[in-house]
Formats: C-alpha cells, structure tokens, sequence
C-alpha cells in the first residue's frame, strides 16, 4: 500500500546550490544477476543561473563517491539550456562501467524548446543516453538488465506500455524511468520517478501534493504517490525528493536526495 504522508523533518534550506544527501535503497528480491549492483538515481537538479560552478564541482564530487555502477536521471536538469549544458559538461568526467541513461522533465521540454536532437547531444558528450520511449538492454553478469524511458508528461506522448514488446521477461530486470510517477498498465520490475520534490514542503505530513496539487485539476498525470520507495502490484517504486526546485526556491521539511540503488 502507498503510504502518501511522510514524517515532519526540521530541514529547512533554500534551493540552487545543489545540496544533496544521499539516500540508501535497498531493493530487495532481485534476481541473482542483479545482487551487488549498485545504481544512482538523481532527478530534479533545477540548476539555476545563480548556481556556481564550485557549487555543480561538489555535487559531481557527491555523485563520484557513491561508485556506482550505473548512472540513471530522472529529468527536470535546469530551466534554463544553458545551465544544463554547465551540468552535463561537469558530469561528463566521471566514468560509469555501465553507462548513464536520463529522460526529460517538463522543465527540459520548456528550456529546450523541442530540440531534442541538441540536449541528445550535450547528453551523449557526457556519456549518457537521453530515452524517449525507448529501451535499451544490457549484458550484465550473466543476465540482461533492461533500462526504458518514457516521455514527459506535460508537454510529451508517453508511451510506456510499448517499450517491453522486445524484452522478455526471463532472465531480465526492468527498470522504468519516468519523470512523472503516473503508473503504467504493464508493471516493470522498478519504476524511478521525481516531479514531486518529496512534496517541497512538508508541515506535519501535509505536502501540496497530499492536498490536491497536480491531482485533480490534471488527472492524466495525477502523482500515485509523493516520495519514498514502495511495492505496487509486485514493482518496486521510487519517488525521489529531488535535488532542486523551479518555482520557489525553498525547501521546508523536506531534505533534497540523491537515491543510491544497492540491488539484494
């Protein structure tokens, strides 16, 4: 069962500086091929024009530290083309044995005005694959390790239910990357969104989100649940809280993360 409140926390900070904790998942009843490895799921950075480059440095620092095998992002870079250009070129030093692979935020869709083909680019500079309703498959440790991404869902056609038509389910773990925690009607095995930034702001359980935001007034992308990792129907589902924030920058309550993945 989705729990959709969460615990008071006394954090209170502005965003843009990219301040991140790191959050352990263990993601329990993975197959044999999966056990040991250890994923990063980051989302929501918001980078802004004010944020400095030493401030970009420490969470690439930050993001190096937990020697991850596997890069995966969640959308939502910068507001702003340029600021995600800063990111990526800064992301671009550090190596992942396999490979990183992000999706678009509604934010990204804005600040780049439908030209794909250009943040395809600075991404792949970085050695990470943008996926818009695609999948790809990995050989990993004798099994096969499948990564899909689905477009936003402010301004894009996702189309989740069409991206394991090629992947059976034998001797392959899913993994779906979505913006938007919007549910699809085929289950992969983990689901990683944000959008929600934990709910921004959390006053004794009550976030935006638990009283409506983004639910009712749009219910084709209505949030299934705010943050936090939970089982759904036999999936495991992770809403990150996010690093960053685009409209008012701050924070109460809740603490920005970035989500270490250790496969058991």
């Amino acid at each position: 069962m989705i729990q959709r409140f969460s615990r008071p926390d006394p954090y209170s900070a502005p965003c843009g500086h990219l301040q991140a904790f790191v959050t352990e998942r263990r993601i329990s009843g993975a197959p044999p091929f999966m056990r040991g490895l250890r994923a990063l799921f980051v989302t929501d950075l918001h980078v802004l024009p004010r944020t400095t480059r030493a401030e970009i440095e420490a969470l690439v620092a930050r993001i190096a530290a937990t020697e991850a095998q596997l890069l995966l992002l969640g959308g939502d870079y910068s507001d702003d083309a340029g600021d995600c250009v800063r990111f990526f070129e800064a992301l671009g030093r550090l190596r992942f044995p396999l490979g990183g692979f992000g999706v678009l935020g509604n934010n990204d869709a804005e600040a780049w005005e439908g030209n794909l083909k250009a943040l395809r680019v600075i991404m792949k500079k970085a050695r990470c694959r943008l996926l818009v309703n695609q999948s790809v498959d990995l050989p990993y440790n004798g099994g096969r390790l499948c990564v899909g991404g689905v477009d936003e869902h402010h301004y894009g056609h996702p189309r989740p239910d069409t991206l394991w038509r090629n992947h059976p389910s034998e001797g392959r773990y899913r993994v779906l990357l979505s913006h938007y925690p919007v549910l699809p009607k085929e289950r992969p095995d983990l689901m990683l969104c944000g959008h929600t930034h934990g709910g921004q702001f959390n006053l004794l359980g009550l976030t935006p989100y638990v009283i409506g935001f983004e639910r009712f007034n749009r219910p084709r992308r209505a949030s299934v649940a705010i943050s936090g990792l939970h089982d759904v129907d036999g999936m495991k589902l992770l809403v990150s809280k996010g690093v960053g924030a685009s409209r008012l920058q701050l924070r109460v309550g809740v603490r920005p993360e970035i989500d270490l993945l250790c496969f058991q």
